[in-house]
């Protein structure tokens, strides 16, 4: 037999799930907006994809993977969480720093133009939406801060406790 705060906890789940979802399908419908929203990713290696498509990928990791960290920051002690942190944002830096040493192995030799060359790596972090780096950046360092303000209240909490008992 479920009892009533049993049930109104799955009806809370089963409403932000569906909440999720939306959110999940309504990023993805940014790619149908009308209109030119600029050329600004094109260089002389040409132009990228359009910029909806672009925020749509983009936006569509941020609402994956953000409610999924907050929900762990909540469940896991402080300490994982600033490890956690840590690591996805070191993951996301470190495909970052690899894209960029491809870049300077493979496209900077062919063009010989080190002008250039911050734009083309930019470039390809940009497009290169089947792997969230910079959303792992975001994200660890959003995980960090859940991690520094959890510890701020806590020390903050065991101050007043120490000093009301002086």
């Amino acid at each position: 037999m479920t009892t009533p705060l049993r049930s109104l906890a799955v009806w809370k789940w089963g409403l932000l799930l569906s909440l999720w979802c939306g959110c999940l399908y309504g990023v993805l419908r940014v790619t149908e907006i009308p209109g030119n929203w600029g050329h600004w990713i094109c260089g002389p290696w040409g132009c990228g994809p359009k910029l909806q498509a672009l925020v749509a990928c983009h936006g569509f990791w941020l609402v994956l993977l953000v409610p999924a960290a907050i929900i762990f920051s909540a469940a896991l002690p402080t300490r994982q969480v600033r490890l956690i942190g840590t690591l996805v944002a070191g993951l996301g830096a470190a495909a970052i720093l690899i894209v960029a040493i491809i870049q300077g192995c493979t496209w900077l030799p062919v063009t010989l133009h080190p002008y250039y060359f911050g734009q083309r790596v930019l470039f390809i972090v940009a497009t290169k939406v089947e792997f969230p780096m910079v959303q792992f950046v975001c994200i660890g360092l959003l995980l960090r801060y859940f991690a520094k303000s959890r510890d701020r209240r806590e020390s903050a909490e065991e101050s007043e406790a120490t000093g009301h008992e002086a």
